[in-house]
């Protein structure tokens, strides 16, 4: 069924509702234009690779499950490369492309309580990892969670058993909700002779840390204008510099026309560290035109000359009046050499990228960083005839092998 639903999407016209039957596909399920889908509920299914990849800022995706039947809860179910609206979507699997959703999600798949006193109130406890604020709902009245509203973080969680019949099997479904929904199994039997659970631990999630996550090892999202960040309130747009934090999104020709340099910098890193910068030009899918469509020590220059690499110091320039007609996006990542690797960005304080014309006019500061070796900082892209650029700062511990993948370039291992 995976390809008639390919198939429905690539006739479908863009800007319009597709209402898909109840029952279950099989993806990848790839959605690369503006799109409402709508299930009745729906199951897109994928025994490895991801389930659904939205490739299009205006896709909008409701009563659908997205799961994965062999493969770790911990694999990627669903792949944003561009802003996407969901509601009442269920998933079993990890996302990329959803901001703080993309985090450590340590819930467990099932819980098993074990024997219960059906006399008395029973208690365990559980230690869960949520990426943001996440509601816990379970419709059976005899079992409660507390909290039952998870803030970001570690959070320790009582569940109180209580009102059930000797001799019977419980059975819970429990929704965790933040932007999807994750479901879980609670399982557990009681007896008239079994000893009352008072705070018995039956899940502990292992220790994060949650100052880091934001950047760790999840893929930068695509920028769309769908989503722009307004800055009216956080930043002068008549100034003569512009200081960005992660997230913004903003027109930069004012600041900058359309050529300037980028230059990294840092107050401090180890001695033997080299940190090398990589610029992408992609197409309209965010995929390279061709191998020379990546700019770096390798190849200085790209066909056109619109990037330029200076290894003397290291600087990038950008004409963008030079840019390949077929360039949407510019990526400009940098990377510390595969050869220190025991370095990452968590060693490097205050990591800055200038964007310069006669002077610096734009920067950004990278601050939390973590233990990546490859940072995504900055992207240029096109909107309505119109260059813009993101404040990305989103990281891999993998090096450039992933991000290069990511943008349609084989990497010889």
């Amino acid at each position: 069924m995976n390809e008639n639903l390919n198939q429905l999407i690539g006739k479908a016209r863009p800007n319009t509702e597709i209402i898909l039957p109840a029952g279950e596909f099989e993806g990848t399920v790839v959605i690369d234009k503006p799109l409402k889908i709508i299930g009745a509920p729906t199951t897109i299914w994928s025994k490895k690779t991801p389930a659904l990849v939205i490739k299009s800022a205006g896709v909008s995706i409701e009563n659908i499950r997205a799961e994965l039947t062999e493969a770790s809860p911990e694999n990627e179910v669903i792949r944003a490369e561009a802003p996407c609206e969901v509601k009442n979507v269920e998933i079993l699997g990890t996302t990329t492309g959803f901001g703080a959703e993309d985090g450590y999600f340590d819930v467990p798949r099932t819980i098993q309580l074990g024997e219960l006193s059906a006399d008395e109130e029973n208690t365990f406890k559980i230690t869960v990892n949520v990426p943001e604020k996440t509601d816990i709902i379970c419709d059976m009245r005899n079992v409660v969670f507390e909290p039952n509203t998870l803030s970001r973080g570690r959070n320790d969680i009582t569940i109180k058993v209580s009102g059930i019949s000797a001799q019977t099997c419980l059975y819970a479904e429990v929704l965790f909700e933040s932007k999807f929904t994750r479901r879980i199994y609670l399982f557990g039997k009681t007896s008239l002779n079994a000893e009352k659970a008072d705070g018995k631990t039956v899940y502990t999630a292992p220790e994060r840390d949650f100052s880091k996550a934001v950047n760790a090892g999840v893929m930068p999202k695509a920028v769309n204008d769908t989503d722009v960040v307004s800055i009216s309130d956080k930043q002068d747009l008549s100034a003569e510099n512009l200081e960005l934090t992660r997230g913004m999104r903003v027109p930069f020709e004012k600041y900058l026309g359309t050529k300037f340099s980028a230059v990294f910098s840092c107050k401090d890193m180890p001695d033997n560290m080299d940190i090398d910068p990589y610029v992408f030009l992609l197409d309209e899918n965010s995929k390279a035109l061709a191998d020379s469509s990546l700019v770096f020590f390798g190849n200085e220059r790209s066909d056109n000359g619109e990037c330029l690499y200076f290894p003397k110091d290291g600087h990038i320039e950008l004409d963008l009046m030079k840019a390949d007609s077929r360039i949407k996006k510019i990526t400009l990542a940098y990377s510390i050499y595969a050869g220190n690797s025991s370095q990452n960005f968590s060693k490097v304080t205050a990591p800055r990228v200038s964007l310069r014309t006669d002077r610096e006019r734009v920067s950004f500061v990278m601050n939390g960083l973590s233990d990546v070796t490859t940072v995504v900082a900055l992207e240029f892209y096109i909107y309505k005839g119109e260059w813009k650029l993101s404040a990305v700062g989103s990281g891999f511990r993998d090096g450039m092998a992933r991000l290069c993948e990511s943008c349609g370039i084989q990497v010889e291992e």
